[in-house]
């Protein structure tokens, strides 16, 4: 009885120290695990969870995205389209020195001056000035798909940088073409060398153009 007496007393302390090492363990475990969880969530300002609640660190599926952020920017001229009705055809005419020309994008029009942001990352691969549409940045996306940003001024980057989406590459400006006071943004996209109606593109990616 005493032999097993002797045994019984190490095994019980050694029982504690294992027990003690894996609740040491499972706390480490659990503070790790809340802090992974607390970098990756969103709160409300009275730190409680939002009903639906994302990663802050979700990547974009690069949406096309509209090449201003002002809420006060409006269609002016649409792009023109050969399918559509007569009205909107006549509403998508540019008349310059008496020559009418169908219009290859949108004019974006607004009272005051606005930020142009690139719609998609990419790299400027051209700018230049033109008699007709001022100031012309061009940015290429991928292989396939270009945008043209026109009539724009305080252009903030030189050829060959590579844009962010959303990145502000300049701002709106007075246009020649524009009867009114108003600033405007003559936005084109092209897919193969063909323009496309930006705005059919704003729910597309860029994955749709490859």
């Amino acid at each position: 009885m005493r032999k097993y007496y002797k045994l019984l007393i190490p095994t019980f302390y050694v029982g504690i120290v294992a027990v003690m090492v894996v609740s040491i363990l499972l706390v480490v475990t659990g503070i790790k695990n809340y802090i992974n969880e607390s970098n990756n969530v969103k709160y409300t300002l009275d730190s409680v969870f939002e009903d639906k609640v994302e990663p802050v660190n979700k990547t974009s599926n690069n949406t096309i995205i509209k090449p201003y952020v002002s809420d006060n920017v409006k269609v002016g001229r649409t792009f023109y389209d050969y399918k559509a009705e007569a009205k909107k055809q006549e509403n998508s005419l540019i008349v310059y020195e008496n020559t009418y020309m169908q219009n290859n994008g949108v004019d974006y029009v607004s009272d005051e001056e606005f930020d142009v942001v690139s719609v998609l990352e990419g790299e400027i691969v051209g700018i230049e000035d033109n008699d007709v549409y001022g100031k012309i940045l061009t940015i290429k996306h991928n292989d396939n798909l270009t945008s043209v940003y026109s009539n724009i001024k305080n252009i903030t980057a030189k050829v060959g940088y590579k844009l962010s989406q959303g990145e502000i590459i300049g701002t709106s400006n007075k246009s020649s073409l524009e009867s009114s006071d108003k600033t405007v943004l003559h936005f084109e996209v092209y897919y193969k060398g063909n323009a496309l109606d930006p705005e059919n593109l704003y729910t597309m990616s860029v994955s749709d153009f490859e």
